[in-house]
């Protein structure tokens, strides 16, 4: 995790992030998030907050992530889900709580919280545990020796172009990246968790997508994301919504962080992480490849479809209860949200895009 930050200064924010990541996955989206007393900061750009971002520090903290998604799914049957709260289902169908812990180095804790069971991912310098209640079940994987975990990074700053080797002249490129699609701006007056933040805005430049607009909040002080938002075309509220509801910047105690599986716990610690592919995976699969660009394009490929006759399997059960479609490109299922689209076809082909359905037909086809 050390060497990962050292090298990539973009994510020395993600540890925080990477609950906010994890649990916007999936949840379903609560109406607003209950709203703070305005604050007033000095005016930021686009570009002096991107440089914010890539030169913030990890900081350790201890705080509580809700998630929430208003993308119109259909309500699945109860007890599909098997009660796990981070199965795709369930984290589709539902409202989502997680608490957090970060040590500031390598240590975290992120325990997501259901109506009837609990799933934590806890890692620190000798590994990584995943606690699911709901099937008692913990996989652990230990860290190998000299892993990025302890050893330094090498120095690589030298070797990127000289745009490249500052926070400053990385937020310029991105910006340059950007402009042609997306109208970036920002906002000073916002509160999240009780923290004062900057708000920066990317709405799309056209009308090909379902995106209307994203929104991060970014910690004034600390300037980790404290919120994201991602609002549907047209929309007042948005679609997903996930961010911190309480947030306390020290170091959690080290116990937090020790993991020891229950009695009666099933664990598996696989013996090597990296395992070869199979020769053979399924006939013509083929990589995914893009179609289009920017916000509205699609992306396209081929999964291999296996019968399932020894148990039910609640994904194609779900799937049954999607609307049936067909065209010149064939037949199959469609999830159409409010954020994006996508179809599995009957012979296995999908496509899946922030657009409507008729791009991805054409995509197909």
């Amino acid at each position: 995790m050390n060497a990962s930050l050292r090298r990539h200064p973009m994510l020395r924010w993600a540890a925080p992030g990477a609950a906010l990541a994890l649990v916007v996955a999936g949840s379903q989206v609560a109406a607003h998030w209950p709203a703070d007393a305005a604050t007033s900061l000095p005016p930021r750009t686009a570009a002096q907050l991107l440089t914010d971002l890539q030169r913030a520090q990890p900081v350790a903290l201890s705080g509580t992530v809700t998630a929430t998604m208003a993308l119109g799914l259909p309500q699945l049957p109860e007890g599909m889900a098997g009660g796990d709260p981070t199965s795709p289902l369930q984290l589709l169908s539902g409202s989502h709580t997680a608490k957090v812990w970060y040590d500031g180095k390598v240590s975290s804790r992120i325990a997501v919280l259901g109506d009837s069971a609990e799933t934590d991912l806890i890692t620190n310098a000798r590994g990584l545990w995943l606690w699911k209640s709901a099937d008692q079940s913990v996989l652990h994987l230990a860290a190998p020796r000299g892993s990025a975990l302890t050893q330094p990074a090498p120095a690589t700053g030298a070797s990127l172009p000289a745009q490249l080797s500052s926070p400053s002249g990385v937020s310029q490129w991105i910006l340059q990246l950007l402009n042609p699609t997306t109208k970036v701006t920002t906002t000073s007056n916002d509160r999240v968790a009780g923290r004062a933040a900057y708000e920066l805005v990317l709405t799309p430049r056209t009308a090909g997508t379902k995106i209307g607009s994203v929104r991060i909040a970014v910690d004034a002080r600390h300037h980790i994301p404290l919120r994201a938002e991602v609002f549907a075309r047209g929309a007042d509220k948005p679609a997903i919504n996930v961010g911190f509801t309480s947030l306390r910047f020290h170091t959690p105690p080290a116990s937090r962080f020790d993991f020891t599986p229950p009695p009666g716990a099933k664990v598996t610690t696989p013996k090597s992480q990296m395992r070869a592919a199979p020769a053979h995976q399924g006939p013509n699969i083929s990589a995914p490849r893009v179609v289009g660009s920017a916000w509205s394009s699609v992306l396209v490929g081929q999964v291999a479809l296996k019968p399932t006759a020894n148990r039910a399997d609640s994904l194609q059960a779900a799937l049954r209860l999607l609307p049936k479609v067909s065209g010149s490109w064939g037949s199959g299922h469609l999830l159409d949200t409010a954020l994006f689209s996508a179809v599995l076809t009957d012979d296995g082909h999908f496509a899946v895009g922030a657009v409507q359905p008729s791009k991805l037909y054409a995509a197909l086809g």
